[in-house]
């Protein structure tokens, strides 16, 4: 287990529960709910490293392929690359808010 960020691992389980891990980010609301995940979690200051957002993908049940994507989706985002949200649903600020909260409870 790599020692990251909580939030972020927290961030990347939480998708992985929401998104169909075996199609990777196919589907274009899971695609919208990666972006609006990690575009929050970047306006909150978290780092999202290529190599994490990877690890914690494959802990994930991720494939190879599919977590290489979304990692390097994270390193766009992270790195203050502009993407389009085609599909916005809204779940990724206040999903971050509310795992920040869990964290400072516990």
């Amino acid at each position: 287990m790599v020692c990251v960020n909580p939030i972020l691992r927290e961030s990347i389980a939480k998708l992985s529960v929401v998104a169909n891990v075996s199609a990777g980010l196919a589907h274009p609301v899971d695609e919208a709910r990666a972006k609006e995940l990690f575009k929050a979690l970047h306006k909150q200051g978290i780092p999202l490293s290529m190599d994490d957002v990877y690890t914690l993908a494959i802990e994930n049940q991720w494939s190879d392929r599919h977590a290489t994507d979304l990692a390097k989706l994270a390193d766009k985002i992270g790195s203050g690359g502009r993407v389009q949200i085609k599909h916005p649903k809204g779940w990724g600020e206040p999903t971050v808010k509310r795992i920040i909260a869990e964290l400072k409870e516990s």
